[in-house]
């Protein structure tokens, strides 16, 4: 690492000291324009995990942006590492999938099914939810690109149309839906634990638990509550659903780890970082424990990161009692990143390791298959909220619980 650093330093030494105009030395004038860039350079080349890879910029190369500058320096293909500035990110607080007309009415024709409504935000305070069809903005309906409007921006006029049965023509037609007034994009924290509560199907009791990220210093304490909570009801089988679960730190997924596996794995290893150096995560001792209950975690493709990590973990440590994943592929997130300040208006975020699980894998770009492969938007037609029972992946679960296999 020394000799890194030492060849990093000489080569930004020469590259200002080159910096001379008609026998003029402008080097310090050089230093200061290019300052942010050669701080970024430099870290870059103590802390990428392709460190080894990087190339020398050519001297023009240090002026341009900060963000232009970081991005030229990363390897092909990596789509992890990123840029922040210190603007802060806001958003609408909408997650949803843009789609032809799914009923085939109107293909040229764009609609924005509404997957997930973030409390709190302004898509929350104008009475936007779960399986609403957004049809137009402003007035004009959707395109292909309509997408980033409905992430961010200045207040928009949505209007929204729904799916109902025509039993006179025997088929699922388009109806008047209703029109929103969403406020201007603004900053929003993402609740972590959403929703928890316990079910009685058939003989079972299955405890339900929406999980859309492992962030927060509190998520641990909270998950304890709900396991205290499970087994004063005498749960017998365990729903996780982490389909929009998008990362956090490595610490909550650990504790939240040790929860669903044997509490005599305490000490041994959660996770790896393979990056320029070793770092092994350990499991930490559990305040309570789950792992006899059978455990069914709901996947998709929005679960991505440390989501990734846990699940492979969990998976890897169970040993008699399995892991059933149910849903979509995951992301294929397998990169750690980790955040950099500078002493100016920015952050970089390198990837800066490979994420491997308890058994020591490492994770990969492809993701994690589920056991049992089911798309949410199978059933377009009833989009029903997460935790309905009713709710097209919740009830296939609950029917493996019951009958050990999916429904044919």
């Amino acid at each position: 690492m020394r000799t890194r650093r030492l060849y990093t330093l000489s080569l930004l030494l020469a590259t200002a000291l080159s910096f001379l105009s008609c026998g003029e030395d402008r080097t310090y004038e050089y230093l200061e324009k290019t300052a942010e860039n050669q701080w970024i350079f430099s870290k870059m080349s103590e802390e990428y995990l392709w460190a080894d890879g990087l190339k020398s910029p050519e001297r023009n190369e240090f002026f341009a942006t900060p963000s232009k500058f970081f991005t030229s320096l990363l390897a092909k293909g990596d789509k992890t590492s990123f840029f922040s500035d210190s603007t802060a990110t806001t958003s609408y607080g909408i997650k949803f999938a843009l789609m032809r007309d799914p009923l085939g009415e109107k293909m040229s024709r764009y609609f924005a099914l509404v997957l997930f409504v973030e409390p709190g935000s302004p898509a929350a305070s104008a009475g936007l939810e779960r399986g609403m069809w957004i049809s137009s903005i402003n007035g004009k309906t959707l395109t292909a690109s309509s997408g980033k409007q409905l992430t961010e921006g200045e207040a928009l006029n949505v209007e929204t149309q729904d799916i109902e049965f025509d039993d006179v023509e025997s088929k699922y037609v388009w109806s008047a839906g209703k029109a929103f007034t969403l406020q201007p994009s603004t900053a929003i924290t993402d609740r972590a634990l959403l929703l928890d509560t316990v079910y009685n199907v058939r003989s079972n009791k299955v405890g339900y638990i929406l999980c859309n990220n492992l962030n927060g210093s509190a998520l641990a304490g909270e998950f304890q509550t709900v396991a205290l909570d499970f087994l004063a009801e005498n749960v017998t089988d365990i729903v996780l659903d982490m389909r929009y679960c998008n990362g956090g730190s490595i610490e909550n997924a650990a504790e939240i780890a040790a929860i669903f596996v044997p509490a005599s794995l305490t000490g041994t290893p959660f996770a790896t970082l393979n990056g320029k150096e070793e770092e092994v995560y350990g499991y930490p001792a559990p305040l309570t424990n789950l792992s006899d209950k059978k455990l069914y975690i709901i996947t998709g493709n929005g679960t991505r990161g440390m989501a990734e990590l846990f699940i492979a973990s969990v998976n890897a440590s169970r040993g008699m009692y399995e892991v059933l994943m149910i849903g979509e592929r995951t992301a294929g997130s397998n990169l750690m990143t980790r955040e950099f300040e500078s002493p100016f208006s920015f952050s970089i975020n390198p990837a800066v390791a490979v994420m491997a699980s308890s058994n020591g894998a490492e994770l990969t770009a492809e993701g994690i298959t589920p056991d049992y492969p089911l798309d949410e938007l199978e059933e377009v037609e009833h989009i029903y909220p997460l935790g309905n029972e009713r709710e097209y992946i919740l009830r296939n679960v609950e029917y493996l619980i019951v009958n050990g296999t999916m429904p044919q």
